[in-house]
């Protein structure tokens, strides 16, 4: 049984008489749901309007050139009805998803049209969009300043320190060239304040341009009450506590370091956020995982006079990228490490006052490991991330978390409550940066 259904202009923040600048169909074009109908543009932003059935176009009711505003006729799409069992089967589905608690009678200490969790670099290009195109929004995050982990505590303040060790090696390597100079002197207070002078610069030019969009920032964790409203524990007053109720929401909440169970409390055991404080400069420093990150942290503190010992489960280094281009890395920095021990695994820490006592155990029973501890004078936990997904109450939403944590997303980052959107870390691999914004962007138009 066929239909026609009406596609008209959804609610596209506080514009009218946009321009229509592309036409993406014809007369008589089958489409599925979410391919791009026309392409329209404010003074702001150019925008795709999806098509929100399957079927088959059968009048277009605008042109290029015309201006639209909500409720605007675009098209009329034949389509055809489910039937009985397909009908019975989408319930079905539907039932896997939590049902989201009903709209909680509260009073909100403040209103918005967005809320996006999360200000690393997908959250904050979200909210910076979702204002541009005229939404009232509202920006959650746990740090003091904009830019997440990246900014803080992760991409922004390792690049630092990797620019200095990179100059320091390469001025020394120009003794092959008849200039010598001599060993470096390391002064780590002022290289802890030339790292945090970038990610101040970097974070405070973020907070200038939330500012210029009228961005509100909420300092504190955020956590669902129902599927309107958010409950902020304010970082700055503890236990003072904030709700918002939002329209809309995008999560950028992002990812957490694993931490290894069976590692003790000791400051000398630290993850990438706390090697980023450097604190002092081991001897001899163990690195569990043999990643990007735990690589990147190895070749920093290798630069700066340590000692380097790599325990990977797997059997090679950095399993993401090209393996030919990995073995080029591991050819110029092999001088770097004492030993890199591939299937093996880290299975015991004992602390003690000289150092920390590490024992080692074979994977597949053929490799060969240290038979007695090795001592350390810092460890480092690189084992990879954790999504945020279950710190959220996200299952108070209606949001769908799976059992790892991550939350399954459509093309257009809708979650399973069709109001709230997830970008960034928490939705899956690869956990980058770039593909952050990217959804940011995708999830805000």
């Amino acid at each position: 049984m066929n239909k026609i259904v009406e596609v008209r202009v959804p609610d596209i923040g506080n514009f009218k008489d946009v321009s229509v600048i592309e036409i993406c169909v014809k007369t008589g074009d089958a489409v599925k749901a979410e391919d791009p109908l026309l392409t329209m543009e404010s003074d702001k932003a150019s925008i795709d309007m999806p098509t929100p059935v399957e079927g088959v176009v059968r009048e277009l009711k605008t042109r290029v050139g015309d201006r639209i505003s909500k409720g605007t006729l675009i098209a009329l799409i034949e389509t055809s009805l489910p039937s009985a069992a397909e009908q019975s089967a989408a319930q079905d589905v539907r039932l896997v998803s939590p049902s989201p608690a009903a709209t909680l009678d509260v009073a909100a200490d403040i209103e918005c049209g967005m809320l996006v969790l999360g200000a690393g670099p997908g959250g904050y290009s979200a909210a910076f969009r979702s204002a541009d195109l005229g939404l009232k929004t509202v920006l959650v995050e746990r740090y003091s300043t904009l830019g997440g982990v990246c900014l803080n505590v992760g991409c922004i303040p390792s690049k630092a320190l990797l620019h200095v060790t990179s100059a320091m090696e390469e001025a020394l390597r120009l003794v092959d060239c008849g200039t010598s100079f001599s060993p470096p002197q390391i002064d780590l207070d002022k290289l802890r304040a030339h790292k945090n002078r970038i990610v101040a610069k970097l974070t405070g030019g973020l907070a200038g341009m939330a500012k210029a969009r009228k961005v509100e920032i909420v300092r504190g964790y955020g956590r669902f009450l129902d599927a309107h409203h958010m409950e902020v524990e304010l970082a700055e007053n503890g236990g003072v506590k904030k709700i918002i109720r939002f329209d809309q929401c995008i999560i950028a909440a992002g990812s957490s370091p694993v931490s290894l169970p069976f590692l003790p409390a000791d400051p000398r055991i630290v993850d990438s956020t706390g090697a980023l404080e450097l604190r002092f400069i081991p001897q001899k420093m163990l690195v569990i995982g043999g990643g990007i990150i735990g690589l990147e942290m190895a070749s920093i503190y290798s630069a700066l006079g340590a000692r380097i010992d790599i325990v990977e489960m797997l059997d090679g280094l950095m399993p993401g990228p090209d393996r030919d281009a990995v073995k080029i890395w591991e050819k110029r920095n092999s001088g770097r490490f004492d030993n890199v021990m591939l299937k093996t695994k880290t299975v015991s820490v004992d602390t003690r006052g000289d150092g920390l006592y590490a024992r080692f155990e074979s994977v597949d029973s053929a490799t060969e490991v240290p038979s007695e501890p090795v001592r350390y004078d810092m460890i480092l936990q690189s084992a990879g991330r954790a999504p945020n997904g279950r710190k959220i109450n996200a299952e108070k939403a209606g949001v769908v978390v799976d059992e790892r944590g991550f939350i399954p997303v459509d093309i257009q980052r809708r979650t399973s409550a069709p109001h709230i959107f997830a970008i960034g870390d928490i939705t899956g691999n690869p956990m980058l940066a770039h593909k952050a914004v990217h959804e940011g962007h995708v999830a805000a138009e």
